[in-house]
């Protein structure tokens, strides 16, 4: 039952995807460049989300991690198709889709709950798909409270000015009092929501302090998808107003990068869950600080350098041909020293374990490259493994040419 679920609520998040890609070209492209956006962010917004939804939920049917990723690309494709046919119905062409008036309604709340399972309950019952101690039923909860009061609000209370023509109202609209109570309610879900976020987050780090070594594992997947995303978000969302110049690129280029980030999201959360390749993440996370801290420091290197050759080559010529390729000649040869020194920064800082068993190897191979003396070998080489491993107990076999072979 749990697969043929899956599978319907597959071919459904995929009509309904359908729907959202089809309802903005029939109202014909206006700029290609914002209808490709958009569709890559339709695509990467849904998709990874409800096919790792359906295989969680194929593979485990029990454990709820599944059944919310699932829930979340269905809430999503929701939103994206109801809010795209509502304006195609009242915005583009007025009264070509039926019923679009409740697709505008529906598009003014559906919204929510994908921003509560996504913010609140995803962080709560990852990875295990419990909470972390009775204490957080609290939390869980409290993301109940608000989501029924912010949805309470806004499918009551008018369509915001602007995003409809004038004589479009909301068909539940209310009005006097209730109105009055519809945005008090709203006001203390939003309040609630805001406080329940953070403390949803903060339980991924108390599940890090005592969790098991398998799920700090798991947990470095969803903690690597963040670091990448949110730092972009929140750049993206303080640079939102500008409305030309250096802002709207930023806003733009951050944007993108918070959306490339969510979309793995759940490809981190599939691999953390099914625990395939769980490991893996220690070598991403270290490539990743390594080739981002290259990155920017060869970026500024060349930038640096072509500033500095056109000062200097601009008496000979007015071109700055020369300084471009004196720079990407500089920069090639910076590329082995700079990335062998970052990584090596990186593993003494953030990897000590390996830095160390990587020294302790060098400087082993150092002194034993002159020992003759068997005994003195074995004596180097249970001592160096006592300081990088600290076993119980250590054997070494030797094999001589001859002589057979015996166990010291």
């Amino acid at each position: 039952m749990s697969t043929l679920v899956a599978g319907a609520t597959w071919v459904g998040g995929l009509l309904l995807l359908a729907i959202a890609l089809l309802a903005p070209v029939s109202g014909g492209p206006t700029d290609l460049v914002g209808v490709t956006v958009s569709v890559l962010a339709l695509l990467l917004g849904i998709l990874p989300t409800i096919t790792v939804g359906t295989i969680l939920v194929m593979r485990l049917p029990r454990h709820p991690i599944g059944w919310l990723l699932l829930a979340c690309g269905l809430l999503l494709a929701l939103n994206a198709a109801v809010s795209n046919l509502a304006d195609d119905g009242l915005n583009v062409h007025p009264g070509s889709v039926p019923g679009a008036i409740w697709f505008a309604w529906l598009s003014q709340w559906v919204s929510l709950p994908f921003t509560v399972v996504l913010l609140v309950y995803l962080p709560l019952l990852f990875p295990t798909g419990r909470l972390p101690s009775h204490r957080w039923r609290l939390v869980a909860v409290a993301g109940v409270v608000a989501l029924v009061f912010a949805v309470a609000q806004n499918a009551l209370i008018p369509f915001p000015v602007g995003t409809f023509p004038p004589a479009i109202q909301n068909p539940l609209v209310v009005s006097g009092s209730a109105l009055d109570l519809a945005l008090a309610v709203g006001v203390w879900g939003w309040m609630i929501l805001v406080v329940t976020v953070p403390l949803a987050l903060a339980s991924l780090v108390v599940r890090y302090r005592h969790g098991s070594g398998i799920e700090r594992e798991q947990l470095k997947w969803f903690a690597a998808v963040l670091a990448l995303a949110g730092p972009a978000l929140v750049i993206g969302a303080l640079t939102n107003n500008a409305t030309s110049g250096v802002g709207v690129e930023v806003s733009t280029d951050a944007f993108a990068v918070s959306g490339f980030g969510m979309a793995l999201l759940p490809v981190a959360i599939g691999i953390a869950v099914l625990r395939y390749r769980l490991y893996d993440i220690d070598l991403v996370i270290r490539r990743t600080l390594v080739y981002g801290a290259l990155a920017l420091l060869l970026a500024v290197a060349y930038g640096g350098s072509v500033l500095l050759l056109s000062a200097l080559l601009a008496p000979l010529t007015a071109e700055n041909s020369l300084a471009v390729a004196g720079s990407t000649l500089v920069v090639a040869a910076l590329f082995s020293p700079v990335r062998n020194r970052v990584r090596s920064i990186v593993d003494r800082r953030f990897y000590r374990s390996r830095y160390d068993a990587t020294r302790e190897l060098a400087d082993l191979s150092q002194r034993l490259r002159g020992e003759v003396d068997l005994d003195g070998v074995k004596a180097e080489v249970v001592a160096t493994i006592g300081r990088t491993l600290q076993p119980t107990s250590a054997s070494i076999w030797l094999r001589a040419e001859g002589n057979g072979s015996r166990t010291t």
